[in-house]
């Protein structure tokens, strides 16, 4: 049930009525599984602590869904948010054309072939429906080298590591006198020549 706001000089509104948190909920209640609205999923010690964790909009939008959307979620809490679990459709699923500029590269699981599909879309496909199951990872573009759209497999290319070392600055040494001290602007340093 919805209720409905009217203003004067608005159109209505649909409000979500207000969550009441449930009167008792103890250690054995179960844990739940929630949705943000960035398709993230979090487990929850219990119902209350998803709904005060929306009232005080420590995780604002977050919705109940089934526990099998949490499958890949290891743990309770923030820390162990992970993209909602979705099972594959019954059929491939026809995809949109990408252009050239926004295929990606993928991998085996065990590192050793790539191939360039043309979007998430045939990536989902791919791992849903080729055999065996859930084996191609995205991975970097330029571990598929000059693979096109359409190649066979090929052992993947390696990426040069490239460690930069933070620079330390030089300082010159310090600027000592016998009977003055030296400024700090000038290289080297100056000894009275009266003396």
């Amino acid at each position: 049930m919805s209720f409905i706001m009217v203003n004067a000089t608005t159109r209505p509104t649909a409000t979500p009525p207000r969550c009441v948190l449930p009167s008792v909920c103890i250690r054995g209640s179960p844990r739940v599984c929630g949705r943000n609205p960035q398709g993230q999923c979090q487990r929850y010690n219990n119902i209350c602590e998803l709904l005060e964790s929306n009232r005080q909009r420590i995780n604002v939008g977050v919705v109940h869904v089934r526990d099998g959307e949490c499958r890949t979620v290891r743990g309770v809490g923030g820390s162990h948010r992970r993209p909602c679990y979705r099972a594959c459709p019954p059929r491939p699923v026809v995809c949109k054309q990408t252009p050239a500029s926004q295929h990606i590269c993928v991998r085996t699981r065990n590192n050793r072939e790539c191939k360039v599909l043309a979007n998430r879309c045939q990536l989902r496909n791919q791992n849903c429906h080729a055999r065996p199951r859930n084996n191609w990872l995205r991975t970097d573009r330029r571990r598929c080298g000059k693979l096109t759209l359409g190649d066979k497999p090929h052992a993947c290319l390696n990426i040069p590591i490239i460690t930069i070392e933070p620079r330390t600055p030089t300082r010159s040494p310090p600027c000592t006198s016998n009977s003055k001290p030296c400024t700090s602007n000038s290289n080297s340093c100056n000894s009275d020549s009266n003396s």
